[in-house]
């Protein structure tokens, strides 16, 4: 008889039939009906006006970028509440580092730089939760505390430009295929390459079979010879690095390393990860649900920012709220499957 290993290795990368009964099926029901909802309202014309469309692809790919790890980590049963943090803090090492090098190198060495300091905080993370057994909680809590004050201090709380590297200001800002209908934002790409990486690895590596397993049961999955810890560091140092990713474009975007810089945006990850599907529970949890997770919180913030006065004071009611619905809707799913 087959094995289930050898079945779901020969499945299809994407199975369509799967995803039209899961959870993101119910996210594209909204998507659309969101869209539909939009052509009747005033401010239509803005909404799907080209600028505002391109704009809502620039925000979704930043946002679903560092969403993906932190769906990562909550499969695994765990938390990062360092991310919004993590982006300032990356950031402000990306301009730091900079503009104290020579320019022949300044740009490659202050990405590697970022990125490699973002991977260290990844995998102190994961010795801290997996080794010494802290709560993911505190420890990344603590984080989003040390790292903000970190990115304060580096240049006595004010940002630190980075306009005269052009490279870095395109990478964010940048468009394939400018001034054509088809254009689309360099990070909508880098969206792409990074999402089809991550559910390659979630579904068709052994890797990706541990994270869900350690998420669903980790006595279990112990006691079956998984090395947690392993699979902690690859699951948080993945979350830290696709937070380091979006520190740099986050710089890169605001032509500026600020330490001000991704405040509150740990929630809008956690949001996007509940609202594709992730149990915080851990265990459940897809990419793509992450992605459209992305999208549809992103449109409601465009909305409220074309339709509401004063729609900065009440972004944290609507992505709490839709954080809430969304944890909802999965306590109720879940009760539903055990009657």
């Amino acid at each position: 008889m087959e094995t289930t290993e050898a079945s779901r290795l020969r499945e299809p990368l994407f199975n369509w039939r799967r995803l039209l009964l899961a959870r993101e099926s119910s996210v594209v029901i909204v998507l659309v009906l969101l869209c539909v909802a939009l052509i009747f309202s005033p401010a239509r014309d803005t909404f799907y006006s080209r600028q505002n469309i391109q704009n809502m692809l620039l925000q979704i790919a930043l946002l679903a970028i560092f969403s993906i790890g932190e769906t990562l980590v909550i499969i695994t049963a765990g938390i990062d509440l360092s991310l919004g943090s993590l982006i300032a803090f990356s950031g402000m090492v990306l301009a730091m580092t900079a503009t104290h090098l020579p320019p022949t190198i300044a740009v490659p060495t202050a990405i590697v730089v970022a990125l490699a300091v973002s991977l260290l905080i990844g995998a102190v993370h994961a010795l801290l939760i997996g080794k010494l057994r802290l709560p993911a909680f505190v420890v990344t809590l603590a984080s989003l505390t040390i790292l903000r004050s970190q990115a304060q201090l580096m240049n006595g709380q004010l940002p630190v430009p980075i306009s005269k590297y052009p490279f870095l200001i395109n990478l964010a800002n940048g468009q394939l295929f400018k001034g054509t209908f088809f254009a689309v934002p360099i990070p909508a790409v880098l969206l792409l390459i990074i999402a089809i990486a991550a559910h390659f690895i979630l579904t068709r590596t052994r890797i990706g079979r541990y994270i869900y397993s350690l998420g669903g049961n980790e006595q279990a999955t112990r006691l079956s010879g998984v090395n947690i810890l392993g699979v902690l560091l690859f699951a948080y140092c993945a979350s830290a690095f696709l937070g380091g990713v979006a520190g740099i474009l986050y710089a890169g975007y605001g032509q500026q390393g600020d330490p001000q810089n991704g405040l509150g945006y740990e929630l809008n990850a956690v949001a996007a990860a509940v609202i594709g599907g992730a149990n915080l529970m851990g265990g459940e949890g897809s990419v793509i649900g992450t992605v459209l997770g992305a999208c549809l919180l992103q449109m409601i913030l465009s909305a409220i920012n074309l339709t509401i006065n004063n729609p900065t004071l009440w972004q944290g009611t609507v992505v709490g709220g839709v954080l809430l619905v969304a944890v909802l809707v999965t306590a109720i799913q879940q009760r539903k499957n055990r009657s």
